[in-house]
């Protein structure tokens, strides 16, 4: 045998092999559209916060006078600031568990200042401990207070500077 034959007979063989045989494989198959829905996520946010500041003299309630300038205030020995904060929130999700606080207040005696428990009133979707109760999006008034006592004597904490800036409202899914 020739080249040329031989080599038409190879290229042929494989173009064979390439295409599967001289007959052809089908499966059959199906398939069936499932109808997995749409899903929206829940909302855990501030709304505005209407009020805030310094109030001198109070508790819960805030009875005392707004304090306009803490930077310029001379705190005595038994005194009690309270920071009044007033917001809304909405909490909005299935099984979803959140706290609100007033972070950022050291709880320990530093320089003769102790802090209190943080208070909330206003409204019946958080705890007296902060928990959150989730429901379908309504947004919720609420008033946070937390209280520092100056409960100092002595030298040592006269002239001194505590930096009470660090305050802020927080927002926290728990679970």
């Amino acid at each position: 045998m020739n080249k040329k034959i031989k080599g038409a007979i190879a290229a042929g063989a494989a173009a064979l092999l390439l295409t599967g045989g001289a007959g052809t494989f089908a499966a059959w198959n199906d398939s069936k559209d499932l109808n997995g829905g749409k899903v929206t996520t829940g909302k855990l946010a501030f709304g505005d916060t209407i009020d805030s500041g310094w109030y001198e003299g109070t508790d819960t309630g805030v009875t005392g006078k707004k304090i306009p300038d803490i930077t310029t205030y001379r705190i005595i020995p038994g005194t009690k600031l309270t920071y009044k904060a007033t917001t809304s929130f909405v909490a909005q999700g299935d099984n979803l568990k959140a706290k609100l606080e007033i972070a950022g207040a050291d709880a320990t005696n530093v320089n003769g200042f102790q802090w209190e428990a943080t208070k909330f009133s206003g409204d019946q979707a958080i705890s007296a401990a902060g928990e959150i109760t989730p429901d379908s999006g309504a947004s919720h008034a609420v008033t946070v207070t937390k209280t520092v006592l100056f409960d100092a004597t002595g030298i040592a904490n006269q002239a001194v500077t505590n930096d009470l800036t660090g305050l802020k409202l927080k927002l926290s899914q728990t679970n």
